[in-house]
Order: structure tokens, then sequence, then C-alpha cells
């Protein structure tokens, strides 16, 4: 991103861009989640989906936007800069728990337990849909209202996934 250059945050610019006017997040973030929550569905059916589920890493909203094509992430990620630090913390801890469902789902891979896998994947689109509102600003919360809660993933676990 070129430091130097600033966009106009203005209400049109940002809806052009898909990014919401009131809480200055991207609705474009999600297709890291969606892809991976279309792919457990089809978990056991192809070694190749596996891999694919497997080869999915947690990436937090500024990496997304700077390794992604989307044509307006340098306006994505001066917007989620200047967000309120509310949003943003409620919009993280979402995504983390969210992070957390799919590692819980790669481990499960990674023992060929697909029931549990698939099971635990019926829920992928709820937290992204949670987080959805997070982003358009209509939802208050995080996915099950446990914002603390990490679900029995600890760093060490996400580290020795990819490692």
């Amino acid at each position: 991103m070129d430091m130097g250059k600033t966009h106009d945050l203005n209400v049109e610019t940002l809806r052009a861009a898909n990014i919401s006017p009131d809480t200055l997040l991207a609705t474009d973030f999600l297709n890291h989640y969606n892809e991976v929550a279309m792919l457990v569905d089809f978990l056991g059916s192809d070694d190749e989906i596996s891999e694919e589920v497997l080869s999915w890493k947690p990436e937090n909203y500024v990496d997304h936007f700077r390794h992604s094509g989307f044509r307006d992430k340098e306006l994505a990620i001066e917007a989620y800069c200047q967000a309120d630090s509310g949003i943003i913390s409620r919009f993280e801890k979402a995504c983390h728990s969210l992070d957390a469902k799919i590692i819980e789902i790669q481990q499960a891979v990674m023992k060929s337990d697909f029931d549990t896998a698939t099971e635990i994947g019926k829920t992928l689109f709820d937290h992204i849909g949670q987080i959805n509102g997070i982003i358009i600003g209509n939802a208050p919360g995080t996915p099950d209202d446990e914002p603390d809660h990490d679900h029995g993933i600890s760093q060490s676990d996400i580290d020795s996934l990819f490692s």
C-alpha cells in the first residue's frame, strides 16, 4: 500500500467498493472463509478437497487484502485502519472464533475423521453470517455469544498445524 496516498472515505466511494460506510469494513473479506466453508461440504469425497481444506490458514483482515486481487484493497485497508476500535474488537473476536472452528475441522481431517469435520462444518456459514452482520453494522455480538471462548485451540495448536 502506498502510505503517501489517501483515499476519499465518503459514503459513495465506500459503497462502490463494497465497504460499509457504517463500520468501514469490506464484505470481500468473507471470501477468506466462504471458500473453505464450501469445501468442507465435500470432505471425504476427494483427497484434493482435504488438501485444500488443510492448506487454509488464518489470515487477518489487512493481510487478506494485501494478498488479494480485490480492486479496492488499498481503500479497504485504509478504511479498516480508521474503523472504530470497538467494532474492530468484536470483528476480530468473531474471526478468531471462526478460525478456531476451521482449525478444529483441519485437526479432524488430519485424523481422517470426516464425520466430525463435517459436523463442525455445519456451523461455519452461521459464523460467517454473524461476521457479515458485524461488517455491515447490524450485529452486536460474536458467534455463539462466546467472545472470550477459544474453543480449546491454543496458539501452539495453530502453529503445529502449519509447521
